[in-house]
């Protein structure tokens, strides 16, 4: 009698358990409508590029981002280098996600992010291939055409952090050897 018991109340959690399971897919993600030009308003960097890097993802990121790397052609605002890179949620669509494919044009609009200052992208921010782009295009006119004498060698050129990694490093390593050298020395 305890066993019978023992099943039907299990049956009863599993039956109840499947009655609680939506019978359809839940999507997170819902973008407002907005035109070229409104977008253009609310975002920090608006540009046509070509992706020329498409880094790794960031696994243990929370929003599973991904670093684009692009090669701008066109500006309509926030551009400050040749090379931009824009941060991508690389989750699926039903979270925001975006995939984007290298050596392909787009047309970006992106967002300062407060948390980390750097740009980034996602579903809703509206961008597309430079291919469908022809409508949003038109809205935002002209834009202004960008090529590496606009920005000096810096565009191309690796950030402050990189060669103070390298420059501390390179000291570093000097101050140990002089103080092995002085060690032995001393010991001599």
């Amino acid at each position: 009698m305890k066993r019978i018991m023992i099943v039907a109340f299990i049956l009863l959690f599993i039956t109840a358990g499947l009655a609680l399971v939506p019978d359809g897919r839940a999507y997170a993600c819902s973008c407002v409508e907005a035109n070229a030009q409104e977008k253009l308003k609310t975002s920090t960097a608006v540009f046509t590029g070509k992706v020329v890097k498409k880094g790794g993802t960031q696994i243990f990121s929370p929003d599973r981002l991904r670093a684009y790397t692009f090669d701008v052609d066109t500006a309509w605002k926030g551009v400050s280098a040749k090379r931009m890179t824009v941060m991508g949620n690389d989750a699926g669509s039903e979270s925001c996600g975006i995939q984007l494919e290298k050596d392909q044009s787009y047309l970006i609009f992106a967002y300062q992010n407060k948390m980390d200052n750097k740009l980034h992208t996602n579903l809703c921010s509206g961008n597309v291939s430079v291919d469908q782009a022809g409508d949003a295009l038109k809205l935002l006119g002209a834009g202004k055409a960008v090529s590496q004498d606009d920005f000096g060698e810096a565009g191309y050129g690796r950030s402050w952090s990189f060669y103070f990694i390298i420059y501390g490093g390179v000291i570093l390593l000097l101050i140990l050897v002089s103080g092995w050298i002085w060690r032995r020395k001393k010991r001599a």
